[in-house]
């Protein structure tokens, strides 16, 4: 057994010196403990309901960088409200407080580290507050695993559960996954079916070659015909609005 003590009383705590919760039986606050000693931790409440999350992916994948029909074929598996763990660290650096935020356990969310938690909203978590139908995923990560690499002076270690809409999808016969921030509503997703370039490459070819063949035509038979480069610039960028508004169409249409 190793000795700590309680974060808000001082009062000794006797833990076994590995990733647990504890409540203190003097002044019945809850600690986070891992092998960096005893650490506060914290919610974010939900701040965006079910609907609104649903709402925010049917948005996301009508984007114009998205694969063609994604938001009409897109069949969702799983629609599941988690809280994340991860690890806030004050540091003083220069004279100045900064904040890090790093994950607790390994992620497919990306931009986990640039994670501005909203301020004001964090809340000590004890047993006071309810998380309802959310599912709760415990650390996997000590948090001494990022102390050397972060710069300054230590202020204040704390462990807080950010809420997340986890969703997974079958498009096309292949499984994705993203993340809604139930906090803010945004959107996470590393990998994401995209829009097809191809219909880009025939209209930037087309133009070229159109160029092309004004430029020669133009040395070797009659100096008007260089109007046909012009043609090819204007002929290229009539094609690519043309695609663009086709796409946006049925965008609107679905």
């Amino acid at each position: 057994m190793s000795a700590f003590t309680c974060p808000q009383c001082g009062a000794p705590l006797q833990v076994t010196p590995r990733l647990s919760y504890h409540l203190c039986e003097y002044c019945g606050t809850h600690s986070f403990i891992d092998r960096s000693g005893v650490i506060f931790y914290y919610l974010t409440p939900f701040l965006v309901n079910e609907t609104q999350a649903k709402e925010i992916v049917s948005r996301w994948m009508k984007g114009p960088s998205m694969e063609k029909n994604l938001d009409s074929e897109a069949e969702i598996t799983t629609f599941t409200k988690i809280l994340f763990p991860v690890y806030r660290f004050r540091r003083m650096v220069g004279g100045q407080e900064e904040v890090y935020i790093r994950p607790a356990r390994a992620t497919f969310i990306e931009g986990m580290q640039e994670m501005v938690l909203p301020p004001g909203t964090m809340k000590i978590y004890d047993e006071s507050v309810a998380i309802e139908d959310a599912l709760r995923l415990d650390p996997e990560m000590a948090m001494d695993a990022y102390l050397e690499e972060l710069p300054g002076e230590p202020m204040e270690h704390a462990l807080v559960f950010v809420p997340f809409y986890q969703v997974e999808y079958n498009f096309q016969n292949q499984v994705w996954h993203a993340a809604i921030d139930g906090s803010t509503g945004a959107m996470h997703a590393s990998l994401y079916p995209v829009r097809s370039s191809m219909p880009f490459g025939i209209v930037f070819i087309t133009g070229f070659l159109a160029g092309m063949a004004g430029l020669l035509l133009g040395l070797y038979v009659h100096q008007a015909i260089y109007l046909l480069v012009p043609l090819g610039v204007a002929g290229s960028w009539y094609l690519a609005q043309t695609l663009i508004r086709q796409g946006e169409q049925k965008k609107s249409e679905g």
